[in-house]
C-alpha cells in the first residue's frame, strides 16, 4: 500500500508552531527604566515609594533621592505606585524619554489609634519578628566591617511657600531672593570618611576628603556624623544628641502604637511590611513617629523614616535609612536628614525665612570581612588624612554617586569667593577656641577663665590671661596671665610654655611657674578650670579658704595607641604655701608656729572614657563626650627632703561620672568621688568637702547644697552624687515644659589625726552626711538657657537643730548647649 502525504498543510503547521514557539522560548528583550518620584506640591524627593510592574513581576523602591531604577520587559506599559500617606499612582511609562518625572499628590493620613483588631494586630507580629531577628540583623553585631561614606549636606532657604503665591503677589525682594536661591545654596559642604569597625564597639573614622564652600578649615565636616545614628538597630536612637526608644525594641508594643499599612510582595518568600508607628496616647516619653518597611527575608528593617513625635528642640528633624542585602545581611548603605531650624532664621529685607538644612550620605564598598586589625586603629575615633582638604576634582568623581548639579558647583564658586574675601576661616576659629575657652586675636588667644571670676575668698578677680596659638608657633606655645582680687587685695601672676612633641597622641610637655591663690582641700585633675558654661563650675563661688601659693610646675600628657580611650599624665610640683586665716598644723611640735608649707610631690594620673568620641581639629583634639562612664584617677606622691619639701606622704583621688539613660523614666546622673591620705600633711591636702550653703543661692551639682562652707575635713571619704532627670516626662502646660529633678548627695568621711590641726573649726563625717531636694528646670525658658527654682533639705546624723536651718533654696541655670 502506497501512502502520499500533502507537504503543503505540514509545513504550514510547523511554520505556525515554530513562530508560536521561538518567542517563548527566548528570552524577552528587556529595558532599564530610570525615574524620580516627587511630592507634586513642594517637589522634594520621596523616599522608599513602592514601584511595581503592572503584573507585578518586577519591582524596586525609590531612593534617598526620590530615584529608582528598574529592569523591565520592553512591552511594559505601566508601573503601579504607592506610598503611604500618598494617593496611590498608575503612571504610563514614556519609552521616548531616558528619565521618567513622576509626581504623587499628598493624601493626609491620620494615624488615629484602632481599639480593636479582629484577633491578633497582624503590624505586632512582625514587629516582633524583626525584635527577635534584631541581633542577628544589627551589624554592629558583626566581628568586623568597613565601608567608605560619601555625605553631602545642602544650606539653604525655606521659600517655597514663594512659589505657592501669585508671582504677581511677590514684591521685588521675594522675587530677587527667590531667583538668588533658584541659582545657589546658602552654603554646601562634602566629606568623603573611610569607616573600619572590630567588635565590641572599636571604631575608626578617617576622613580622606572635605569641602566646605567658603571655609578651608575643616572643623564643621563632623556635623554629619552627629546628626543620627549609624544603623536603626540601637535600643535609643540618637537624633542631634538627644535619644529616642527604638520601635524596634524589646517592649515597644506597649509604649508604641503600629498600624500595617501596605505589603509588598516582591516574589515567594519575599515580602515588604509597610508599619506606621506612634506613641500611643496618654504615654509619656521620648519617642518617634514614622513608617517602617520590613522585608520578611530575616525579618530585617529594609527602610525607615522617622522624627520625633514632639519638638523640644526648636528644630525640626526628619530622617531616612535604606538598608540593602548584602552577604545575607541588610546593612545601611543610605541616611538621610532633614532639618528646619524654627529659632535660626534668614532676614531678607525685613522678612524672614526658616533655615533649611539637607543631608545625604551613602555607604560603598561595604566589606563585611575585611583585613583589618586593631594595630590600624589610630588614637582618635576620628582623624583628618594630611591634605584632606587639597584633594582634586577627579578624587571627588569617584564617590560622587552623582555629579554636582549646576547650582551646587553655582555654590561652591560664589560662596568659595565670599568666604575668601570676608576671611570665614576666622569664624572656624572662633568655634574651636570658643570650645576651648578662649578668643583668637591673630597669633594670640584670649583665656575666658583669666578675665573675671569670683570666689568668697578674692572677691570680685579682674584680670588677663593669653597663649599664643597655632599661627604663632604650631609647635610652642607661650601663656601668661595676671589679675587682682579685690578681697584678699592680692595680685597673681603666672607664665607657661608648652611643646607639642606630637599631635596625634596629644604628648605635650607643659612647664607653669605662678603665684595664686589654691582653694584649701580640694581635689583637682589635670586640664579642669573654671567655665561659665560648665556647671560643676560653680561651686567655686563658694570658695572661702583658699592659700597664697608660689609654684613651679612640670606636666607630661600624652596617651598611647593600645590603650586610646586614656589619656596620661605625670607631673612633678615644687610650691611654697601660705596657711588660711591663723591655721596651724602640728604633727611634730605643739609649739609649731610655721604657717609656710614647703611641698615637694609627683603626680600620676588618668582619665579613662570608654569609647569617647575625640576629633582632631587644626587646633588639637576636641572631645564629643563618651556613653560610658568617665574615670579620672590621680595619685599623689610628697616627697620630704626633695628640694626642700616637708611633708612624705600618699594621696589616692578617684572620681567616677555618668549619666544612666532609661528608656520611659528619665536619666540617673551620678558622679561618686573618693579618696585616701596616709602620712603627714596640712589641711590644705585633705580633703574638704564641697559645701556650697547660703540661704538661696545659685544651684551648683556635685556639690552640699546645705553643707556650710569649710565644715567637714577628712583624709579619707567617700561622696556621691545623685540626680534623677524626669526629662519632658511628668509635667506639660500647653507649650510650657517644666523639668523636674529629683537630688540626694551623700558623703562619709574620717581623721586620723584631728588634734594636729589647730586654729580650724570642723566636724569629720563619719556618721554619713545627707541631704534631699528637687530642682525644676525650665521655669523660665530663653533660648539658650533656662532658669529654675530648687530646695534641699539637710538630714540625719548631722541634722541642725533649728529646722529652718537645714533648709537650701536654690535658683538653677542650665545651658541648652
Amino acid at each position: 500500500m502506497k501512502f502520499q502525504i500533502n507537504a503543503e498543510p505540514m509545513c504550514k503547521f510547523l511554520s505556525f508552531l515554530v513562530l508560536w514557539l521561538v518567542p517563548s522560548l527566548l528570552p524577552a528583550q528587556e529595558t532599564v527604566i530610570k525615574g524620580r518620584v516627587t511630592d507634586a506640591s513642594d517637589h522634594s524627593p520621596l523616599v522608599f515609594v513602592n514601584i511595581l510592574t503592572e503584573d507585578g513581576r518586577q519591582g524596586t523602591t525609590t531612593d534617598i533621592e526620590g530615584k529608582f531604577s528598574l529592569i523591565i520587559p520592553q512591552n511594559t506599559c505601566c508601573l503601579r505606585l504607592s506610598y503611604v500617606g500618598y494617593e496611590s499612582l498608575i503612571w504610563h511609562i514614556d519609552h521616548s524619554k531616558e528619565f521618567q518625572d513622576i509626581k504623587m499628590n499628598y493624601k493626609p493620613v491620620h494615624l488615629d489609634e484602632v481599639k480593636v483588631f479582629p484577633g491578633e494586630n497582624p503590624a505586632h507580629r512582625v514587629i516582633q519578628l524583626a525584635v527577635a531577628n534584631r541581633s542577628r540583623n544589627d551589624p554592629e553585631k558583626l566581628k568586623k566591617f568597613s565601608y567608605v561614606s560619601y555625605d553631602k549636606m545642602i544650606f539653604t532657604v525655606g521659600i517655597d511657600s514663594l512659589w505657592m503665591k501669585d508671582t504677581t503677589q511677590l514684591d521685588t525682594s521675594e522675587l530677587k531672593l527667590g531667583k538668588l536661591l533658584e541659582k545657589q545654596h546658602l552654603f554646601l559642604m562634602e566629606t568623603v570618611t573611610r569607616c573600619l569597625y572590630i567588635k565590641p564597639e572599636l571604631n575608626q573614622e578617617k576622613v580622606l576628603a572635605t569641602k566646605v564652600s567658603g571655609f578651608r578649615d575643616p572643623i564643621i565636616v563632623f556635623m554629619i556624623s552627629q546628626l543620627q545614628s549609624s544603623t536603626f538597630y540601637r535600643k535609643k536612637i540618637n537624633i542631634l544628641n538627644k535619644t529616642y526608644i527604638n520601635p524596634v525594641s524589646r517592649g515597644s508594643s506597649k509604649k508604641y502604637f503600629f498600624l500595617m499599612e501596605d505589603t509588598v510582595i516582591h516574589s515567594p518568600g519575599d515580602t515588604t511590611y509597610i508599619i506606621s508607628f506612634r506613641p500611643k496616647r496618654n504615654t509619656k516619653f521620648d519617642g518617634l513617629k514614622g513608617f517602617l518597611s520590613i522585608n520578611s527575608r530575616g525579618w530585617a528593617i529594609r527602610n525607615v523614616k522617622a522624627e520625633p513625635a514632639k519638638d523640644t528642640m526648636g528644630i525640626l528633624v526628619k530622617i531616612q535609612q535604606a538598608y540593602q542585602r548584602i552577604d545575607s545581611i541588610w546593612f545601611p548603605v543610605q541616611l538621610n536628614t532633614d532639618l528646619i531650624f524654627k529659632t535660626a532664621n534668614f532676614e531678607h529685607n525685613g522678612k524672614t525665612y526658616n533655615l533649611v538644612a539637607h543631608g545625604i550620605s551613602y555607604l560603598r564598598d561595604i566589606d563585611l570581612n575585611p583585613d583589618i586589625r586593631k594595630k590600624d586603629f589610630g588614637l582618635h575615633e576620628v582623624e583628618i588624612e594630611p591634605g584632606a582638604i587639597r584633594k582634586k576634582e577627579d578624587f571627588w568623581q569617584q564617590y560622587r554617586i552623582s555629579p554636582l548639579t549646576g547650582k551646587e558647583k553655582e555654590t561652591y564658586h560664589i560662596i568659595d569667593s565670599i568666604g575668601k574675601a570676608e576671611n570665614f576661616d576666622k569664624y572656624a576659629d572662633v568655634v574651636q577656641t570658643l570650645i576651648t575657652g578662649s578668643i583668637p586675636a591673630g597669633p594670640i588667644d584670649i583665656e575666658l577663665d583669666k578675665f573675671m571670676r569670683y570666689n568668697d575668698y578674692e572677691g570680685f578677680y579682674m584680670g588677663a590671661g593669653i597663649h599664643t596659638n597655632r599661627r604663632f608657633s604650631k609647635g610652642i606655645r607661650l601663656g601668661g596671665f595676671g589679675g587682682y582680687g579685690f578681697h584678699d587685695k592680692t595680685a597673681k601672676y603666672g607664665i607657661s610654655l608648652s611643646l607639642n612633641i606630637h599631635k596625634p597622641s596629644e604628648s605635650v610637655v607643659r612647664l607653669d611657674y605662678y603665684f595664686k591663690a589654691l582653694p584649701s582641700g580640694k581635689t583637682s585633675f589635670e586640664g579642669e578650670h573654671f567655665r561659665l558654661t560648665d556647671l560643676n563650675s560653680y561651686s567655686d563661688f563658694f570658695t572661702r579658704r583658699m592659700n597664697k601659693a608660689e609654684g613651679i610646675e612640670m606636666h607630661f600628657g600624652f596617651r598611647i595607641k593600645p590603650m586610646r580611650n586614656f589619656k596620661w599624665n605625670v607631673g612633678f610640683v615644687r610650691q611654697n604655701k601660705s596657711a588660711f586665716e591663723n591655721y596651724r598644723y602640728t604633727p611634730f611640735s605643739a609649739v609649731d608656729t610655721s604657717q609656710t608649707y614647703h611641698l615637694t610631690f609627683a603626680t600620676a594620673e588618668f582619665r579613662f572614657a570608654f569609647r569617647e568620641k575625640v576629633i582632631e581639629t587644626t587646633r588639637g583634639p576636641v572631645s564629643l563626650g563618651s556613653d560610658y562612664p568617665v574615670v579620672r584617677f590621680k595619685y599623689t606622691r610628697g616627697l620630704k627632703g626633695i628640694w626642700d619639701g616637708d611633708f612624705s606622704y600618699n594621696r589616692f583621688d578617684l572620681r567616677i561620672s555618668d549619666i544612666l539613660k532609661t528608656n520611659y523614666y528619665g536619666d540617673l546622673i551620678w558622679t561618686f568621688n573618693g579618696g585616701i591620705i596616709t602620712g603627714n600633711t596640712p589641711a590644705t591636702e585633705l580633703f574638704a568637702a564641697n559645701g556650697t550653703y547660703r540661704n538661696f543661692t545659685l544651684y551648683a551639682p556635685n556639690s552640699f547644697g546645705t553643707m556650710r562652707t569649710d565644715e567637714f575635713l577628712s583624709d579619707r571619704y567617700a561622696s556621691l552624687f545623685l540626680t534623677w532627670d524626669f526629662r519632658d516626662l511628668l509635667i506639660h502646660v500647653r507649650k510650657w515644659k517644666p523639668r523636674l529633678l529629683l537630688v540626694t548627695n551623700i558623703t562619709f568621711g574620717t581623721l586620723s589625726h584631728p588634734g594636729y590641726h589647730q586654729n580650724y573649726n570642723f566636724n569629720t563625717p563619719k556618721k554619713g552626711y545627707y541631704e534631699s531636694g528637687f530642682v525644676i528646670r525650665r521655669l523660665l525658658n530663653l533660648q539658650f538657657t533656662d532658669l529654675g527654682l530648687g530646695m534641699l533639705y539637710r538630714y540625719g546624723p548631722y541634722r541642725l537643730p533649728a529646722l529652718k536651718d537645714n533648709f537650701a533654696y536654690k535658683v538653677s541655670v542650665y545651658y541648652s548647649f
